[in-house]
């Protein structure tokens, strides 16, 4: 089996299903398609077992988050290469060969990442790989830009979005695999600084396309978004930078936080924010455990990582 696709899924019915028909027309002859359900009420886990039998179904009680349903797949997958596919994505039939061929050109790339467009607006960017501000948070390369082929050729991002990103078997066995403590949201931006600071590359590869709905399940600017967001910033912070550069980016990472509490608060969701850092502290000490084992391990010196973030 050459690539797992694993497809985390929770109460995605009025969607999953587009997303594993666009997978079944897939031009490529060996891969695996995996779901993970996390406690679905609305019926999409009984329509998967109905509807698609060669899908491989993992089955949770209740909903364990999306870090944990990937981690899970991870494990049952059998595949050389590893994709993660959101439930409310759709793909072109030529998307997994095109990401086959491209990770097979750079063999120096342990991720690589899709050209994502909206689903709605198939002529503007959702994503072309992942970015990461010196404040701690990531972004979508180009997202909100119309496609006038600004991103057609191969180039080297920081990470891979984990809505639609490949990653090597090797990748995992040796950065680890999602920190199920995040449950949904920045997992992929902690992964993809765990794997720089491993030296392993990110390619973009254009022409493996799909379309995406974009943040279906959770809703975009809800509480429990702002919250985990916010939150697990945070942890990528706390976990990833060194010392050096925690006091170099000091004052920016501060003036971004502070904007944040003017702006939630005047939204109203204050209070969801300052939940969110009260939370931060009651998992400081497991994070900063986790943080001397990622910086023990650490291949790759600050001007390599530095030379990859946007600082303003």
């Amino acid at each position: 089996m050459k690539i797992s696709v694993i497809v985390p899924n929770w109460n995605g019915i009025k969607f999953i299903g587009m997303c594993l028909d666009s997978l079944a027309r897939s031009d490529f002859d060996s891969y695996e398609v995996i779901v993970v359900d996390n406690g679905s009420v609305d019926g999409s886990r009984e329509m998967i077992e109905g509807k698609y039998p060669d899908v491989r179904l993992i089955k949770n009680r209740e909903n364990m988050g999306f870090a944990i349903a990937c981690n899970q797949g991870i494990k049952a997958a059998t595949g050389t290469y590893i994709s993660l596919l959101n439930n409310d994505i759709e793909v072109e039939s030529s998307w997994l060969s095109k990401l086959y061929d491209g990770m097979e050109r750079h063999p120096e790339c342990g991720m690589g990442t899709t050209k994502m467009m909206f689903l709605d607006q198939r002529d503007v960017f959702y994503n072309t790989g992942d970015l990461f501000h010196a404040w701690s948070v990531g972004g979508g390369r180009g997202q909100g830009e119309k496609d006038v082929g600004q991103y057609d050729e191969e180039d080297y991002v920081f990470g891979a979005c984990a809505g639609a990103g490949i990653y090597r078997r090797d990748f995992f066995e040796q950065v680890g695999i999602f920190d199920e403590d995040f449950f949904i949201f920045a997992e992929d931006v902690d992964i993809n600084m765990r794997g720089q600071l491993q030296g392993f590359k990110c390619i973009y590869l254009p022409e493996a396309k799909v379309y995406h709905i974009g943040t279906a399940t959770v809703g975009l600017y809800s509480d429990r978004y702002i919250f985990l967001c916010k939150r697990n910033d945070i942890f990528v912070l706390i976990r990833n930078y060194s010392l050096r550069m925690y006091f170099r980016y000091l004052w920016t990472i501060l003036k971004h936080q502070f904007n944040d509490i003017k702006y939630f608060t005047d939204r109203g969701q204050g209070l969801v924010l300052f939940k969110s850092k009260l939370d931060v502290f009651k998992m400081l000490l497991p994070m900063l455990s986790r943080r001397f084992r990622i910086q023990s391990s650490r291949t790759e010196p600050d001007s390599k990582i530095e030379s990859l973030i946007i600082k303003s």
